[in-house]
Order: C-alpha cells, then sequence, then structure tokens
C-alpha cells in the first residue's frame, strides 16, 4: 500500500461518479439535492479521543454545477486504541437534468486497533447515491477490506468483500461491525447510505439487572451519500 494507490482510488470514485452522471436517464424527475461525507478513522473510548479525520464534506450543489472535497492525512496515532497511515477522504456531487448522485470514499492502511485486537493492511469504504425518473437507490460497492485479521482469526485474504453487518464479539471489549451499512431514504424520491468498515463498540460489564453498557467506539473507513427532493 501506498500514497499513490490511495490517490488512485479516490481518482477512481470520483471518475465513477462523473462517468454514472453523463450515462443518466430520460425522465423528468429527479433528485434536487445530494449530500456526502467521508472521514477514515475516529475514536471515542475513556481514555482517548480523536474527531472524525481526516474529513471531507460535501459543499452545497445548486443548478447543474457539481462539487467535490477531499482531504488527507499521513497517519493517525491514538494511543492504545488506534494508528493508521495513508489516510485519504473523498466526496462529489453533481444535479443533473436527467440524473443526480452523490459519492463517497474513505480510505486507510496498516491499521491497528486496540493493540493488535483488530489489523487489516487497508480498508476503502466506498458508497454511492443516484436519483433518476426510475427512482432513488444506494449501494456500497466497492468497499474492501485487505488481509483482515479480528481476535487473531483471519477475515479476508487479499482483497475481500465481508457480508454487510457482519458481528463479530470481541470478549471483554465488546462487538465490532464489519461492513457496517445503514441505508434512509424511501427509494423513490429519496435514497442514502453510510458504510462504516470498521465500527468497535467498546463496552462495559452490566450491573444488577445484566446487558451491557456502550463506553465508547472505534471507527475506521467510514462513508455516506444521500440524494433527495
Amino acid at each position: 500500500m501506498n500514497s499513490m494507490r490511495m490517490h488512485w482510488v479516490n481518482c477512481l470514485a470520483a471518475f465513477g461518479l462523473v462517468v454514472g452522471l453523463t450515462a443518466g436517464f430520460m425522465g423528468a424527475s429527479v433528485a434536487q439535492s445530494v449530500a456526502g461525507q467521508a472521514y477514515s478513522t475516529y475514536v471515542n473510548t475513556p481514555a482517548a479521543s480523536s474527531g472524525q479525520a481526516p474529513l471531507a464534506v460535501l459543499p452545497a450543489v445548486s443548478g447543474t454545477d457539481g462539487a467535490e472535497a477531499d482531504a488527507q492525512g499521513s497517519a493517525l496515532s491514538v494511543p492504545d486504541a488506534l494508528s493508521s497511515d495513508f489516510l485519504n477522504s473523498i466526496t462529489s456531487g453533481e444535479i443533473g437534468t436527467t440524473e443526480s448522485g452523490a459519492q463517497s470514499t474513505a480510505s486507510a492502511a496498516h491499521i491497528n486497533i486496540l493493540n493488535g485486537l483488530i489489523t487489516a493492511d487497508e480498508v476503502i469504504a466506498n458508497v454511492m447515491s443516484r436519483s433518476t425518473a426510475s427512482g432513488a437507490a444506494s449501494n456500497a460497492d466497492g468497499s474492501t477490506f485487505q488481509n483482515l485479521v479480528v481476535a487473531g482469526v483471519p477475515v479476508t485474504w487479499g482483497d475481500d468483500v465481508v457480508a454487510p453487518n457482519t458481528n463479530m464479539d470481541l470478549p471483554g471489549v465488546g462487538y465490532v461491525v464489519l461492513n457496517e451499512q445503514i441505508p434512509s431514504g424511501d427509494g423513490v424520491t429519496s435514497s442514502g447510505m453510510t458504510v462504516n468498515m470498521i465500527h468497535v463498540y467498546l463496552q462495559s460489564a452490566g450491573g444488577l439487572l445484566g446487558g451491557a453498557t456502550t463506553t465508547g467506539e472505534i471507527i475506521v473507513g467510514s462513508a455516506s451519500s444521500s440524494v433527495g427532493p
């Protein structure tokens, strides 16, 4: 993994959106607003915290003008929580006469969470939303892990996709959701999706009433996009 490949991923995401919008369908009613956001890492634990970084938020898009935002970071280290490098985030959107859409991509490399409890060579979160006269839809195509290992168990080899919303226990820590996908919209005039490739939920043991309490979270690879009226 190197910065050149990360840059290629970002360019591909933006290019894919432009191509998709150019190939729009005939129709008279499409989304009149688009939104997008991407960030590579987020840490909020009782011991340490780090905001959404590097954060890219799609500027307001009006008329037929497109917009794009991107952000990069060389490395991030939060002691005992998370370390990673080659951080890249990009989001782009456009409102057309026959099709509107937004796409966001976040990537990170050399990921180490909770002192080796979760590691990966690379994580890419990619999400795209679009609206045409035929309806609105979103997908997370292109989201991948490279050599993901959770609690000593290899989850992927090479570049693999993990089933959406895969939940794995982390004994004594909490649990992790891999390829977490959170959809929104009605699928007719609006659609959106948030993808968190690694979402660790830190929990403390329950008291007399049982259960567990969420005390913090760590996210690696988060991207969201939406289209609407």
